[in-house]
C-alpha cells in the first residue's frame, strides 16, 4: 500500500473510531455499561456493529478504551494549571479551577471516573478499569501534593504533609462536585457551584496561608 493510500485509511480508521467512542460516551454516560446495548451503538455512530467488533473487539474493551479517553481530558484539564509562569500558590488556584471545568464540560466522564457510579463490566477488566482509574488519580493527586510541598518551601504556605492535604483537597472537590448531579433541590446550578468552589477553596488557601 502506498504512503498516500495508507494515510487515507488511517483517517478512516480514526474518524470510525472517534464516531464509536463518541457514541459510546452518549450512551454509556446516559444509562450504563449494561443498559448500552452494542446495536444502540452502532446506531448511534452510523456504522454496523461488526465495525465496532473489527475496531475495539468487544463490548468490554470498548469501555475501557472510553475510561482511557476520559482520564485522558482530566489529564489535560488539570495540565493547564501547572507552570506558564505561575507561582505554586497561583497554580493550586489554577488546578481547583481546572477540575471544576473538567466536570462542567464532561459530566459524563466526571461520574466515570471519580464517582464511579456508572455500571462497569464484569470479570478481570472490571478490576483493570478500576486499577487504571486509581493509577491516574494517584498522579493528579500527587501534581498537587507536588504544588503544595513547593508553595510550602516557598514560604507562600504552611502545609506539613501535602500528600494527606492533597488528598483532602480532591476529595473535598468531588464531593461538592457531585452536588451538581443530586436529584433534589439540594442540587447546585452551575453558577452555585462555582460559587460554592470559590469559597470552599479560599477558606482552605487562607488556612494554608497562615
Amino acid at each position: 500500500m502506498s504512503a498516500p493510500s495508507s494515510r487515507r485509511v488511517d483517517r478512516r480508521t480514526a474518524r470510525t473510531t472517534a464516531a464509536i467512542l463518541d457514541a459510546a460516551e452518549k450512551l454509556f454516560t446516559a444509562s450504563s455499561f449494561h443498559a448500552a446495548s452494542m446495536d444502540a451503538i452502532a446506531a448511534e455512530a452510523g456504522i454496523a456493529v461488526g465495525s465496532i467488533y473489527h475496531h475495539f473487539g468487544s463490548k468490554e474493551s470498548l469501555y475501557l478504551a472510553l475510561v482511557e479517553r476520559a482520564l485522558q481530558v482530566n489529564e489535560e484539564h488539570m495540565a493547564r494549571a501547572y507552570g506558564q509562569g505561575r507561582t505554586p500558590l497561583e497554580e493550586l488556584y489554577a488546578a481547583s479551577d481546572a477540575y471544576c471545568r473538567f466536570h462542567l464540560e464532561n459530566p459524563g466522564y466526571f461520574r466515570m471516573i471519580a464517582l464511579r457510579v456508572l455500571d462497569v463490566p464484569p470479570g478481570d477488566l472490571a478490576s483493570e478499569i478500576e486499577q487504571r482509574i486509581a493509577d491516574k488519580v494517584e498522579t493528579l493527586v500527587g501534581a498537587v501534593a507536588d504544588v503544595l510541598r513547593r508553595a510550602d518551601a516557598a514560604g507562600q504556605i504552611t502545609c506539613p504533609q501535602p500528600e494527606r492535604t492533597s488528598v483532602f483537597l480532591w476529595g473535598a472537590w468531588n464531593g461538592v462536585l457531585s452536588l451538581r448531579m443530586r436529584p433534589d433541590r439540594l442540587a447546585l446550578d452551575a453558577d452555585e457551584l462555582h460559587e460554592v468552589i470559590t469559597i470552599g477553596r479560599d477558606l482552605v488557601f487562607r488556612g494554608l496561608a497562615q
